[in-house]
């Protein structure tokens, strides 16, 4: 955190008079600001409505020409941003604060600006804990708490709790601790709880557990290939070669074809935490924007991560409109901090509508690459008739794969594990086992999406040819290398 603390030094000792410090934070940015006075050698005091040095924020502003050097601190100040009088006071202060190298420092998680005070106020957004501020975080409890640990413990401990507030993290070390016998391996797993505890509070992100993998994704060889020419991409060694974190890939395809599947595939690939951004929560929240940038401020503690942004074309869909101010406002940052970001954030975005998407996010640069991803062919639906039978317990060495492959053209993935469900369940209700017959049965019973949206779907699939890659491969192709 010393560039925070630098950062904040810098503005103080060039005359910036007023800076609102965005976090939850409160004591951790207490402690900053503090920190970064220190080093000028000037003084802090403290501010807030139940205690300070006049309770009153009026009288408190008309005596700030008169405090010299150094900074006030402004605890959940943001109500009193709304009042004209406070306001007024605070553009009085600008100039005095400004030639006596005075800092006003609003800490609130919640950011007011009132307009005539935008262009003298500078918004700094506190980042979470870094790994090296958990690492000293954790080795002082230890040593308060007199217990020794491994060094490659200590490690995967530390990648655990990355993305929790400073006091979210030593509560839940000192919990851990503290249930008895020290810290142990499935003490992790105690940190990982307490980190969905704290998104889920976030209301925009979810974390999801790793139970998939590309093993687990049926078809789909051209992506996957890609995919796992990237796999290394986040360690020292790629940096060390001049590489770039990648950004991400949007998979655009007909439904339950694989593209969610996929998005927790690679997470669970690279062994790489996985979380959800919803954005049609974030539309939700009294303050989109704010809550959007919460979330990219999170995903990047979290990182190296896959942050998985599921139908994006419903959550920007009405970009550009007049009544969509706020949507232009959440995609703009979104696709400047596409673009900016430098953590190793793995993007998968998905989408089913391609004609409502913004097309800037079809721009180049915004993600490495754009795959379509369309109705699995015939080997395609092997390999998913396959999977879905072995994930049920069956070996599929014992059913006419070849033919219910065949029986289904035109189906999605999700068609066809729905197919084996459904037969499952027959088989169930009869006390016998699963056969080909029941699979079959239930295939005849299903009407494919295909049938109800032909049209859309090869409208989609003409979209593509000149804008996307194809997530398979050529089914031609690999009926030749068969034959040979």
């Amino acid at each position: 955190m010393d560039a925070v603390i630098q950062e904040i030094s810098l503005m103080a000792d060039s005359g910036y008079p007023l800076l609102y410090l965005l976090t939850h934070e409160e004591e951790r940015a207490k402690r900053l600001v503090e920190s970064a006075m220190q080093s000028l050698e000037r003084t802090t005091r403290v501010w807030s409505r139940t205690g300070g040095a006049d309770q009153d924020p009026i009288a408190l502003l008309a005596s700030v020409p008169d405090a010299g050097s150094g900074a006030t601190l402004l605890l959940d100040f943001h109500p009193f941003l709304e009042d004209p009088r406070v306001i007024r006071r605070l553009r009085d202060a600008i100039e005095p604060c400004s030639r006596n190298g005075h800092m006003l420092v609003v800490i609130s998680p919640v950011l007011v600006l009132p307009p005539e005070l935008e262009k003298d106020a500078s918004v700094m957004e506190l980042p979470l804990p870094s790994r090296e501020e958990l690492d000293r975080q954790f080795r002082q409890i230890c040593v308060e708490e007199q217990v020794l640990f491994p060094e490659d413990f200590i490690g995967a401990l530390i990648r655990a709790a990355q993305g929790l507030t400073e006091k979210e993290a030593r509560r839940v070390f000192t919990k851990a601790l503290r249930k008895g016998g020290g810290f142990k391996l499935d003490d992790i797993s105690l940190v990982i709880e307490e980190k969905k505890k704290s998104l889920r509070k976030s209301q925009i992100l979810e974390y999801f557990e790793l139970d998939e993998s590309l093993a687990t994704v049926g078809g789909l060889e051209e992506l996957k290939r890609w995919l796992h020419s990237r796999a290394r991409a986040f360690g020292e060694s790629a940096e060390a070669f001049g590489l770039p974190p990648p950004k991400g890939l949007l998979l655009i395809g007909v439904q339950g074809c694989g593209k969610s599947l996929t998005a927790k595939a690679v997470a669970g690939s690279w062994h790489l935490p996985l979380v959800r951004l919803d954005l049609s929560a974030a539309f939700g929240t009294s303050s989109p924007e704010a809550s959007v940038r919460l979330g990219f401020r999170v995903a990047e503690s979290l990182a190296p991560v896959v942050l998985w942004v599921d139908e994006i074309e419903k959550g920007f869909a009405e970009v550009g409109g007049e009544a969509g101010q706020s949507a232009t406002r959440v995609f703009g940052s979104f696709i400047t901090w596409m673009q900016e970001k430098k953590a190793p954030v793995f993007v998968v975005a998905t989408a089913n509508e391609v004609d409502r998407l913004p097309p800037e996010l079809l721009r180049k640069g915004r993600f490495d690459e754009t795959f379509f991803v369309d109705l699995p062919d015939v080997h395609e639906r092997s390999a998913i008739l396959r999977i879905h039978l072995q994930r049920r317990g069956r070996d599929p060495a014992g059913y006419d794969v070849e033919a219910l492959a065949a029986r289904t053209e035109h189906y999605s993935g999700a068609e066809i594990e729905q197919a084996i469900l459904a037969g499952l369940f027959r088989a169930f209700d009869q006390d016998r086992e699963l056969e080909t017959a029941d699979i079959e049965r239930e295939v005849g019973e299903i009407v494919p999406l295909y049938d109800t949206y032909e049209e859309k779907i090869k409208a989609l699939r003409d979209w593509a040819k000149k804008r996307a890659r194809r997530a398979s491969l050529d089914s031609s192709l690999v009926d030749l290398f068969e034959r040979e």
